[in-house]
């Protein structure tokens, strides 16, 4: 019997499995168990493991040293208005459509994701913690700031075809860059812990 705990806000949930169970479970098959604790859809949840995201949806979670007594923290929200329903538009789609599904991907599920993390953090702050967990959140705001650097450089590759697109672009821009401010201000104050 395997039996390792979900942190999902102040929330605490206990996974218990048995040994085949484990043996055998994915990344994929632990969200959906999640889900089945939070209501929360496994496209709009990230799991964290001793410091790493858990990414690779098909991997064992043997593979990330889950193990019995092992936290595993959970970030998502019920509330999220998915823009990922339908897929990014192509490098050749109009700049004005491009603009438009990086604004609504920002807004809709990474403004909400670091307003949690910003959340998690502040409660992190103000009692005891464990080194590890303070890892696990700086390596979730490492995440959360490749996720924005990938969406400047996506910015940054658009040609300007006229003057509302240009304006449309530097807001984008200047949006993009104010989350990734926050979230490396987050990751200065844990990162202040382990000093």
């Amino acid at each position: 019997m395997v039996t390792f705990e979900i942190r999902w806000g102040s929330k605490r949930f206990s996974i218990d499995l048995t040994d085949d169970e484990y043996n055998t479970m994915t990344v994929s098959d632990l969200k959906l168990k999640c889900q089945e604790l939070t209501e929360i859809e496994p496209q709009f949840m990230k799991l964290l493991a001793r410091g790493a995201v858990l990414k690779n949806e098909t991997e064992l979670i043997k593979n990330y040293k889950i193990v019995s007594g092992s936290k595993v923290m959970l970030m998502g929200s019920k509330k999220h208005i998915s823009p990922l329903k339908e897929p990014a538009p192509k490098e050749d789609a109009p700049v004005g459509t491009r603009l438009l599904w990086i604004k609504n991907l920002r807004e809709s599920v990474l403004k909400p994701d670091i307003f949690r993390y910003e959340k998690q953090a502040k409660e992190h702050l103000s009692q005891p913690h464990e080194p590890k967990q303070t890892k696990e959140l700086i390596n979730y705001g490492n995440y959360l700031h490749e996720q924005l650097m990938h969406m400047l450089a996506q910015l940054d590759t658009m040609p300007n075809v006229n003057e509302d697109e240009r304006l449309e672009r530097r807001n984008n821009v200047k949006e993009t860059e104010a989350l990734l401010d926050s979230v490396e201000s987050v990751k200065i104050k844990l990162q202040e812990l382990l000093n």
